[in-house]
């Protein structure tokens, strides 16, 4: 059955209406558990989180176990069912105890059979690309899952993991607020801070409480330190002001706070980054709901099954023709989901965007201006963009490649705010187009002193190739490259014994495409 883009399961807002409402931890993954039950009807559901120096995966939170020895397991990462899915891989058995497939551990087994499980389906929870444990369901009669039960696993997975996220934020929040009153225990007293961190405390409870988002919290936590707080770019190309702040977000990115009281700043930090991660994280959810099929079909079709198998996918895109597929890279986590929803707004149904492993994917139908509607979207991000055409959806996986590579290629090359085509590369298009072999070679040819791969010869290369870019600006290149303009001329003066004849005449030309094209193909 192919995946229709725009459901939105219900199991997704009630997880999320959760994640919102209930302030105690624990019981958004009880609910969430007891709510995946439910919702794929089996007798057992469970969520196991993973422990890094074990490498085990323990079961935390659970509805339908009878036994306090199957409550308790922890398995060994890549083992059973369970150990299976907390190493990445969506795993399934009709009858475990049976299932000669699978590693089994004898005390596990053993409480397998004391609970009276037959079926197991276990899928990872996955948070900022990594895995962070597994969710389960079970029953105690032997037989297959069908594919409903499987997809509505899956989905619950997508929401589980960013309750997860807010477990351990919230988790973190007595731990931060403690360091915090110790810092600055000699600028105010205990009572003091303590006073004043309840108070934030209860106002950000309350306004997630009523629904209000990130927006609101940005007010409340601007009030609390008497300054401006907004949600910071740290990505490149960013500035921040003198007199500003960022506050690291366990969400990713930042919050940057300006003219606040330093002291208020200092008590409240980990107080305004905790809520502020979990509203963000509250409405990253509700969208990954949204446009749930979305990342789904982008992921199928950008990396088909390799034997064929699995459900055929169709994109559902207007019109007739090529593909066009574009991969855009924003640093920053924050703008990139905020770029994701310009997109997804300003495109409609034209397209199919989704996030994937820290870039953005754009696959729209080709027709004139579709580039310029990409960019008009973006137009307000720094961004770095790589786009090619797949003449059938055959050749999605193969355009993809050559839109990530161009996008990697203008980072390199420091050309932001553009999307490029293979022949936005110019001239050092035909120097990568024959084989990556024949353009190495004309690399070493024109910089073989600078190929010894030391990060003296990485300074001296990324310090030329913006020297010939900026047109030979010494002011220019110690701007972008934030070191005093007397370092680059000492770099320069080092460049011209090593490279002689390299900023002047045809030489200077051999020698920027030689240095363009490096860039490129150490991007690719």
């Amino acid at each position: 059955m192919a995946p229709q883009i725009g459901s939105e399961a219900p199991i997704l807002r009630e997880v999320a209406e959760d994640i919102s409402a209930l302030h105690d931890p624990d019981l958004i993954l009880t609910g969430l558990v007891r709510r995946v039950r439910s919702a794929v009807g089996c007798e057992l559901a469970y969520l196991s989180l993973n422990e890094s120096a074990t490498r085990t995966t323990e079961i935390q939170f659970s509805d339908g176990i009878l036994t306090p020895e199957y409550a308790a397991i922890r398995m060994p990462i890549g083992t059973g069912v369970l150990g299976m899915a907390a190493a990445g891989f969506m795993t399934e058995s009709a009858d475990y105890l049976r299932d000669v497939s699978r590693l089994h551990i004898e005390s596990v087994d053993e409480a397998v059979t004391s609970e009276g499980v037959r079926a197991i389906l276990s899928t990872p929870l996955r948070a900022g690309g990594d895995v962070v444990g597994a969710l389960t369901v079970a029953n105690r009669t032997a037989g297959a899952f069908t594919q409903r039960q499987k997809e509505t696993l899956v989905e619950a997975a997508l929401i589980g993991s960013i309750a997860v996220d807010v477990y351990n934020l919230r988790r973190r929040l007595e731990t931060q607020a403690e360091t915090s009153k110790r810092e600055i225990e000699n600028l105010l007293s205990s009572s003091e801070v303590e006073t004043i961190q309840l108070r934030a405390s209860d106002q950000f409870s309350a306004a997630l409480a009523a629904g209000q988002g990130t927006v609101e919290l940005l007010e409340i936590a601007s009030t609390a330190v008497r300054g401006h707080v907004a949600i910071g770019d740290s990505g490149e190309g960013s500035s921040l002001a003198d007199s500003a702040t960022l506050i690291a977000l366990d969400a990713g990115g930042a919050i940057q706070v300006s003219d606040a009281d330093p002291l208020l700043v200092q008590a409240l930090a980990p107080t305004m980054a905790t809520f502020i991660s979990i509203s963000l994280l509250y409405e990253r959810a509700i969208e990954d709901a949204r446009h749930f099929r979305e990342s789904e079909v982008v992921e199928r079709v950008i990396e088909p099954a390799r034997d064929g198998s699995g459900p055929s996918v169709r994109l559902g895109l207007p019109g007739t023709g090529s593909v066009e597929v574009t991969v855009i890279e924003i640093e920053d986590p924050n703008a990139r989901r905020a770029a994701l929803a310009s997109l997804r707004k300003g495109m409609g149904r034209d397209a199919i965007a989704a996030e994937r492993r820290g870039s953005i994917i754009v696959m729209v139908r080709s027709f004139p201006s579709s580039a310029g509607r990409l960019s008009e979207c973006i137009g307000s991000f720094t961004y770095f963009g790589g786009i090619a055409a797949a003449v059938s959806e055959s050749d999605i996986p193969t355009a993809y490649a050559e839109a990530a590579r161009l996008a990697r290629s203008m980072r390199a090359l420091h050309r932001p705010r553009e999307l490029a085509a293979k022949a936005s590369l110019g001239v050092v298009a035909f120097a990568v187009g024959s084989s990556d072999e024949s353009a190495e070679i004309y690399v070493t040819a024109q910089l073989g002193p600078l190929m010894g791969n030391t990060s003296r010869d990485r300074r001296l290369l990324e310090t030329a190739l913006r020297y010939l870019d900026t047109q030979g600006s010494v002011a220019g290149v110690a701007s972008s490259l934030s070191i005093h303009e007397n370092t680059v001329r000492q770099r320069l003066e080092r460049l011209d014994q090593l490279l002689p004849g390299w900023r002047e005449g045809p030489r200077s030309l051999d020698v920027h495409i030689a240095l363009r094209t490096h860039a490129v193909l150490d991007a690719g």
